[in-house]
């Protein structure tokens, strides 16, 4: 995992080094890359697929996930009282820290290749930084927990990578949206989760933060129960 940190920031500093090289001009506003604080920055980056961000959780969620399963005390460690739940439950938390730590890696390393390849390392608003960090953290974070449903259900490690890069490429999204396209005019699309990860919003308007917070809030409260059942009914044979 060390090594895919290293390699996660690699890539994160190698992409900010392509938007120096490729620089266009954003269509929000007419701002070039260059000139972007923090909070704007992030967002593109953010919309760009695949995340790396994503990427990297969707690895370590796998990983930390089976390798408990695959441990020889794992079946006698759940078959005691509660302790399903508690399996759950403590992956969810852990989860949560490694997504916060991400973020403040790709911050912190976000500022250095900006200071290097556009001498701009300005964050802008603090309180819009905040609303965006809080959210895109909260998104990431039910992200993981999709992600480490899934593995739960197909307990094979392989599988389950292929299944967070498709989710991580926002295959479904760009079905579901596209489909919304040809037969309606619906909005159910902006509400999947990888959409709103890779959509750019205005964390000054009210109406953005309740929706990126409460589309964060409502998968990880579906995907905690839906997780937690299963492991409770889950066959150990």
């Amino acid at each position: 995992m060390y090594l895919l940190l290293l390699l996660f920031i690699a890539f994160h500093e190698f992409g900010i080094f392509m938007l120096k090289e490729n620089e266009q001009t954003v269509e929000q506003g007419s701002m070039l890359v260059s000139s972007m604080n923090e909070s704007q920055f992030i967002q593109i980056i953010l919309a760009q697929t695949p995340s790396w961000t994503l990427m990297y959780i969707t690895v370590f969620t796998v990983y930390f996930y089976m390798s408990e399963y695959n441990s020889g005390f794992y079946k006698n460690y759940i078959s005691m009282h509660n302790a399903r739940i508690y399996s759950v439950f403590s992956k969810i938390i852990i989860m949560g820290l490694f997504t916060l730590i991400m973020f403040l890696v790709m911050v912190i390393f976000d500022l250095i290749g900006r200071a290097i390849f556009f001498n701009n390392a300005s964050i802008g608003d603090l309180g819009v930084f905040a609303k965006l960090l809080v959210s895109q953290i909260l998104l990431h974070w039910a992200f993981s927990m999709v992600i480490l449903f899934i593995t739960m259900v197909i307990k094979s490690i392989i599988p389950s990578i292929v299944t967070g890069v498709i989710l991580v490429l926002n295959v479904p999204g760009m079905i579901v949206s596209s489909v919304e396209s040809l037969i309606s005019n619906g909005d159910l699309s902006s509400y999947l989760l990888v959409n709103t990860i890779v959509s750019t919003k205005d964390f000054n308007k009210l109406n953005d933060l309740i929706h990126v917070v409460g589309v964060a809030a409502i998968f990880i409260i579906i995907f905690s129960f839906i997780s937690t059942r299963y492991k409770m009914k889950e066959d150990l044979g």
